[in-house]
């Protein structure tokens, strides 16, 4: 599931390439995942582009807000032209560098003749027309709000399992699995260990870890792993996967201490960790 890096890089590539532009068509091809009506937004320009949490909002001139949420395989591709959408890479899931593709739920088309596709092969991601975003009212984990002070009173009385806990949107938004695992490892906490339980030194860590793993997610673009459906909207990689500590690392050294890294399951995902490093 793209993560916070991965929706606010994605974010970042489209605001200088359609603020400004008037939405001329809207092709829904899997209705579902269209909640509104397409007709309220066509002919309205694209005023800004924000981020809370995983939500993508697009703020329209006409005081609405169109909400994007990728869930678990979404992917956003921006084309130039509509009617010639051709990708230097391959897209993943999709098997084509053409769009649109089989995966392909909706279209956007701007009066200037450029696109944007919405390909999900799971068909869990939304498009919603709304007149305010939708997004979680936990604090973004890059907001103001998200401060030392909030992340304690947060977890401090907490009962769960740190790692799990720390994905919870309403608790905070924009963390998932892949910057859960690194958090924990980069502060040497046990993902296992209660929340309550944390020392004060080891809150303090965390938060930081937070802090830095988001904004290395951000830096290389997010993770485009093997078995990850997230592109950036040109077609190109991410590439986190290839710094990451423990995600996905299973049966490879730690990088600090030489253990090899374990895999286990918390609440049905996969959490990875050095059982050395970790406690």
């Amino acid at each position: 599931m793209p993560e916070l890096p991965e929706v606010e890089t994605i974010r970042r590539y489209l605001e200088p390439r359609l603020v400004g532009k008037t939405i001329k068509t809207v092709e829904v091809l899997t209705a579902k995942q269209f909640i509104g009506k397409k007709e309220h937004i066509i002919g309205a320009k694209i005023a800004k582009i924000m981020r809370q949490g995983k939500v993508l909002i697009f703020r329209l001139s006409n005081d609405l807000f169109l909400n994007i949420h990728l869930k678990m395989a979404g992917q956003l591709l921006f084309a130039k032209n509509k009617n010639q959408a051709v990708y230097q890479n391959p897209i993943p899931k999709a098997n084509t560098t053409t769009m649109p593709g089989r995966t392909t739920r909706i279209i956007i088309g701007f009066t200037d003749e450029s696109a944007l596709f919405f390909n999900d092969l799971r068909k869990f991601g939304w498009f919603k027309i709304a007149p305010e975003p939708l997004a979680p009212l936990s604090a973004d984990v890059l907001s103001k709000q998200f401060s030392q002070y909030y992340f304690k009173k947060t977890i401090d009385k907490s009962n769960k399992p740190i790692k799990p806990l720390l994905m919870e949107q309403d608790k905070m938004a924009g963390i998932g699995n892949i910057y859960a695992n690194e958090a924990v490892f980069v502060a040497g906490i046990g993902p296992q260990k209660k929340a309550k339980n944390l020392t004060e030194k080891e809150t303090t860590d965390l938060y930081l870890a937070i802090k830095t793993v988001i904004a290395e997610g951000i830096k290389y673009k997010g993770s485009s792993s093997s078995d990850e459906s997230y592109i950036q909207p040109d077609s190109s990689r991410g590439q986190y996967q290839h710094r990451s500590r423990v995600y996905h690392r299973e049966g490879q050294p730690c990088l600090k201490c030489n253990t090899k890294i374990i895999r286990i399951k918390q609440n049905g995902r996969s959490t990875f960790l050095c059982p050395h490093c970790q406690k």
